[in-house]
């Protein structure tokens, strides 16, 4: 029984070092895979950003995105005097307490945490991690954006 739990346990950590690294595809999104389990998500378009961090696991040959939010507190006065205390999306990784006033002066933004969300789950194999769509691995080649050229849809392992 020892011997059956050792091997299980050897061939699932040998799993996870051939997972660690840093992914790209061709169309804007990186997911750079931590050995501590953890992961960071981001995506580049033009002038649109989006970064997404968390936590992973490796089930079988499936990897499995768990999304740890990071939050600001926004302060903002009632009519009657009170302050009320709001929870929103944290524009960059640090949490911070900002009034509404310093919200506003953020303006618009063109990005954020989770603006672009990051894939629920992807499918590990040699070495590529492919997007998984009613069930099925996304292979075939997509169009990019201004561009007829078709590209490989999978995340491939980048560490330069």
């Amino acid at each position: 029984m020892t011997t059956i739990f050792l091997l299980t346990l050897s061939f699932s950590l040998f799993a996870q070092d051939k997972i660690v690294g840093y992914y790209r595809d061709y169309f804007g999104s990186q997911i750079q895979i931590n050995a501590d389990s953890t992961f960071k998500y981001t995506w580049h378009f033009d002038l649109s950003a989006s970064w997404t961090k968390g936590t992973w696991s490796f089930k079988k040959d499936t990897l499995y995105f768990h999304m740890i939010p990071t939050y600001d507190t926004i302060t903002d006065k009632n009519k009657d005097g009170t302050s009320a205390d709001k929870l929103i999306l944290s524009v960059n990784d640090t949490s911070e307490r900002l009034s509404s006033k310093q919200l506003a002066d953020m303006g618009l933004p063109s990005g954020g945490q989770n603006f672009y969300p990051c894939p629920d789950k992807l499918f590990f194999k040699k070495g590529r991690l492919y997007g998984i769509q009613n069930g099925r691995l996304v292979v075939k080649k997509q169009k990019g954006f201004w561009t007829k050229k078709k590209w490989r849809p999978w995340f491939f392992k980048n560490d330069d």
